[in-house]
């Protein structure tokens, strides 16, 4: 007895088994598969999918970044505030030294200068100059950095906040 030849797009094969043991059946006869119209149609898929996908993915992408850089500028600000009251509580400190040490940290790390507010205030919260306060008192450094001015332009997820860092240190 002589098998007929079987024509490999008409050959399919399932596997199948249980605890093991394998077994296979064989089918001859037409395939289920279509001709190339299936490919295009599914280029179609995923090319809608891709256009519903991308933008939520690209807006969520560009609020990680945003929301990376909020996080850097107020690292940016506190440091510099933190670093201006450290010269300010030294005997012998000015007003324009502590600021210059102040507004030089904020260029180093690209904060713009446009609006930004730096002052110095004594325990009572009023704006005073370093020289006038006396030691054993706290002094605090207040650093104002308006968000809309330093961002990269990408996103405005601050709107026109201001991020505020304040230092308070006790004059030696």
């Amino acid at each position: 007895m002589t098998f007929p030849e079987i024509n490999p797009r008409l050959y399919v094969k399932q596997s199948f088994g249980s605890f093991g043991f394998a077994a296979e059946k064989i089918i001859v006869g037409k395939s289920n598969r279509l001709p190339s119209r299936i490919g295009r149609r599914r280029a179609g898929v995923a090319m809608l999918e891709l256009a519903i996908v991308l933008p939520i993915f690209l807006l969520l992408l560009l609020g990680i970044i945003e929301m990376g850089r909020v996080m850097m500028l107020n690292q940016i600000t506190t440091n510099s505030a933190r670093e201006g009251a450290r010269l300010a509580v030294v005997p012998g400190a000015t007003q324009a030294r502590v600021l210059a040490a102040v507004n030089s940290y904020l260029d180093a790390g690209g904060v713009s200068a446009i609006r930004r507010v730096v002052s110095v205030r004594n325990s009572s919260g009023s704006e005073v100059s370093v020289e006038q306060i006396p030691s054993k008192t706290p002094v605090t450094i207040l650093v104002q950095v308006p968000y809309s001015n330093n961002t990269w332009g990408i996103t405005t997820i601050m709107g026109g906040r201001t991020l505020n860092s304040r230092s308070t240190m006790r004059r030696e």
